[in-house]
Order: C-alpha cells, then structure tokens, then sequence
C-alpha cells in the first residue's frame, strides 16, 4: 500500500516543483557550508547608507541618472569585464533631461554594460504593440517559419533607445514556487518560434558559458544571503568624482560587476528558502555565479525518485526483521531521520545535486508507525485468554526461559500460535537488564495435555532449554485467578529447577567419589 502511495506522490510532486518543498528549505537552511562563492562577482549596493549620504546632494532615490552614468565610466576604468545594471530605466528624467543625456552617452561609450526589461503578464501579450523583432538581443528568433509575424509581447522595456540598440538587454523577473517561495530561475522563456531571453542567460551567451538543456534551474545558493562582495554605491560615486579614485582598484579588476540595491525602503527584496528578505541583487548575483560555473542545483528525475522510494521502503522492510519489538518504538523516528540525512549530506558533496527522500522518510514513517502499532496488537492479543474471561480454563501450562538475544518474541508467538487455537502467552520480562539483552521469562498456557505443550515448547527455536511443564489443572479462573496461576507457576518453576540442581550436584559428588 505504501509504494503505491509512492507513486501518486511522486505525479504530484512532479505536476509541481518535483520535490519536496518543505523539507528541501529545512535542509538549505540548516547546511553547515554551501558552495563557493565566485570572488569576480561584486555588488555595487545601493543600500541605506547610500541613500543617506547622497540625499544632500541628490536627494531621495532615484537620484538624477549622472550618478549612473559617472559609476559605469569609472567602473570600465577599473577594468571591469561586465557591468549589469539591476535597475529598470522604464521613464525619462523629465526634470533633469542633461542628466539623462549624460547617462545615454555613457551606455553608447560601454560595450560591456547589460540593462533588464520587466517581463509583464503573458496573457497581455495580445494587447501589446511592442512586437518581437523590435527588441532583438532580448530575443532571438528560433523558428525562422515565425520570422513574417513576430508576436506582440507584453513588457516594459528600456525608455532609452541607446539602451534597446545595444541588444543587451534581457528579463529580470524571477517566479516564485506555488507557494510563494522562490526557489528556482527561469533563463528563458518560448514564444511562438521566438526566445526570451533572462539577463544572466543573455550574459551568459555573450560570455561563452554553457547554457542548461532546460530554462527552468534549482537556484544553488549561498549559505548567506550576503555572501557576495559589496560596495556601497555612495563609495564608488565618491572615487569616481575624487583624485583617489584615479589609483588602482583591484576590486574592480576583470569583474562582474551588478548594480542593485539592497536597501529594504526601496522593495526589492523576495523569499527564498535562506531568507523571508532575499535582495533581488543578491538572487541575480546567485544566478549568474550558477551558471558562471555550471552549479545549479539538479534533481532526480520522476522514475528514478520513484525507484529511489521503492528501494528505500525495500531497505525499510529488510530492517524491520532485524530489530527486535522493544527497539521498534525507536525505529519510527530514527528511520525517517536517516533518510534526510542522507539528502541532506547530498548538499555538502560538492556535485551539486540534491536527492530528496523526503519521500522515503514519510515510508519509513509509516512502515514502522503502523508496524509497530501491528506488533503492539499482536503481542496483547496473545498475552490474554482467547476464551472468555469468566470462564477461563487451561488444561496446562508451562514457563519457559528465555535467551532474548538471540531469540525474537515475535518467533516465539509464532511458532507456538501454529499448534493450537487456545493459547495464552505472556512475557513476564527481564529483570534488571535490557528486554532484548537478557533472560527472562514466558507463561503458556493452553488447552491440551502436557505432552503437546511440551511438544511446543521443543518446537521453539532459540529458546532455552529450561522450561517447567506444570500439572494440569481444569479449575474455571477468572483474570485476577488467571494472574496469580501465573505467578504461582513461576514460583513452582523456580522450585522445581532449584530441586534438578541440587540433585545434580550430588549425583556430580557422588561421581567424584
């Protein structure tokens, strides 16, 4: 019942994110160390300190476009290999035109520098004017069939027609799980024979970086949301307008370099699985370090997340044999630990891929809770008369001793329940030792003559050979009567096997003599 359930729960989790989200975000939360962190990648930050420092002079954001335009030429100064702009230029600077110029003939003198465009709902495509082929370089014709009619598309594109003439241009819209929760980055998106292109993916094609075979990508992220190099934005105005920022920055030096903001009062903030407040910045800065060096995290695919599942339960029952009724209490959570724990040591392998056995956990949950729940019935069901309590009458009874380490309870019941319908057994327990570690006791009692209940008891595997077949006995006894036959079996067995060794003891003298 349990692998069947298995493979529902598999379509469902494959018509979704395909795994587990929940135990995924635990686990990515709780990772001892994440992947390297691409030392090339720096964050130019518009942060609160910059927005404090520069509001005397430029006042609140966004401030006039000259302060973009003077970053950009001094960071190409520095010898930056790309500058990626984490900014939507959607309108012009009505009130200070100059600046914006200034801003446009900084773009027209940079080579390196990509801007984003605001992806808008693709059911407003209709409604667009904006038609594919005006904005190439975000887009790439894929099916030249298509070329006579590109579709409209719904976006909100650079204002600038500097900007949409580089061609460097690409989406930077990231789409959250179902559940709110952004875990993966689309790099592209299909559009009736022509592709969008996302602004990692779009600098990754110009920068000669392998491309995934599918847009969608498990983000790898980093243990700490601001794992990346930051500058304050405040500071590289400073230097480009001052004498020291004609000196070398090594910083700056054949690096990737992303202008964004961290600063909460400006809104771009999202919810990954390492922070409920994940700067949008810092989530590019993610993607494209993945797809710098090709580490998005990959997962298994349906069938084999399925297999995965089947052999887990495989190796669930298997250990069910193994593991006395006294340890299975602690199997139930033990087992499904197990299993995370793998998934989760799969985090910090460095191969970058990631097994959920989240559903191999919930198995094992299962398997045991109902097991044990099965074995706790068992053993209660064989523990008391299966005739009725008024009217309870054994022809005999026996007490047997035990080894419990080397001898299952449940063996016991099950070699004894094959030779009668009328049994009672009933553990009496270990004294001071463990139940599975020591010798203890077994109370029979059954209908029939003393020459089958010894019988059965020959028949018990692993059991000690210490066992005393009481007389019979046809009193009716009801459950307190029943209970102290018990006790006064045992008493007679003890007495009976103190008697046997002291008169071997003197037949071993007698022998000496």
């Amino acid at each position: 019942m349990i692998a069947t359930l298995s493979v529902f729960r598999v379509i469902q989790l494959n018509s979704g994110i395909g795994f587990d989200p929940q135990s995924y975000d635990q686990l990515i939360k709780r990772r001892i160390w994440g992947p390297e962190v691409d030392p090339q990648i720096v964050i130019v930050d518009i942060d609160e300190r910059s927005l404090d420092k520069m509001r005397t002079e430029f006042g609140r954001w966004p401030w006039p476009r000259e302060t973009l335009a003077g970053a950009l030429e001094w960071l190409n100064q520095k010898g930056a290999k790309v500058v990626v702009f984490d900014i939507l230029f959607a309108d012009p600077d009505t009130l200070n035109p100059a600046s914006d110029l200034a801003f446009v003939e900084a773009i027209q003198k940079s080579s390196n520098s990509y801007f984003p465009i605001l992806r808008l709902n693709p059911s407003n495509d209709k409604l667009s004017q904006v038609t594919a082929d005006q904005l190439l370089g975000f887009t790439s014709l894929t099916d030249p069939s298509k070329a006579h009619a590109p579709p409209t598309l719904a976006v909100v594109a650079p204002a600038f027609e500097a900007l949409v003439q580089t061609q460097r241009l690409g989406y930077h819209n990231i789409y959250a799980d179902p559940d709110g929760v952004n875990r993966s980055y689309r790099l592209w998106e299909e559009k009736e024979g022509w592709r969008l292109w996302s602004l990692p993916a779009r600098l990754a094609s110009d920068m000669g970086w392998v491309l995934p075979d599918q847009p969608r990508q498990l983000i790898h992220f980093t243990n700490e949301k601001a794992a990346y190099t930051q500058i304050s934005f405040s500071e590289v105005w400073a230097l480009s307008q001052s004498m020291k920022g004609q000196e070398k920055d090594p910083r700056f030096d054949n690096a990737i370099v992303i202008i964004g903001s961290t600063a909460t009062s400006l809104f771009d903030v999202k919810v990954t699985p390492i922070d409920t407040t994940h700067p949008g910045v810092m989530i590019l800065a993610n993607v494209i370090d993945n797809l710098k060096n090709q580490s998005f995290l990959k997962t298994a695919s349906s069938w084999l997340q399925l297999l995965v599942a089947w052999i887990g339960l495989a190796i669930v029952v298997w250990a069910s044999t193994q593991i006395r009724e006294d340890q299975m209490k602690w199997a139930a959570p033990v087992a499904p630990t197990v299993f995370l724990g793998i998934g989760f040591a799969s985090l910090h392998s460095g191969s970058n891929v990631y097994w959920d056995l989240a559903q191999s956990a919930s198995n094992a949950l299962l398997f045991f809770t109902f097991w044990a729940v099965y074995l706790n019935w068992r053993t209660r069901f064989f523990a008391q008369s299966t005739l009725d309590e008024a009217s309870t009458q054994w022809d005999c009874s026996a007490v047997v001793q035990v080894d419990f380490t080397h001898t299952h309870m449940q063996s016991v019941i099950d070699t004894l329940s094959r030779g009668t319908d009328a049994l009672s057994v009933s553990r009496i327990g270990v004294v001071n030792q463990l139940p599975h570690k020591g010798v203890g006791l077994i109370h029979i009692a059954m209908r029939g003559d003393n020459q089958a209940l010894r019988t059965l008891i020959t028949n018990m595997q692993g059991a000690a050979p210490h066992a005393f077949v009481n007389a019979c006995h046809f009193a009716p006894l009801n459950c307190d009567q029943f209970w102290d036959r018990i006790w006064s079996d045992i008493q007679m067995a003890q007495q009976h096997g103190r008697s046997t060794h002291e008169n071997q003891s003197m037949a071993s003298t007698q022998h000496l003599g």
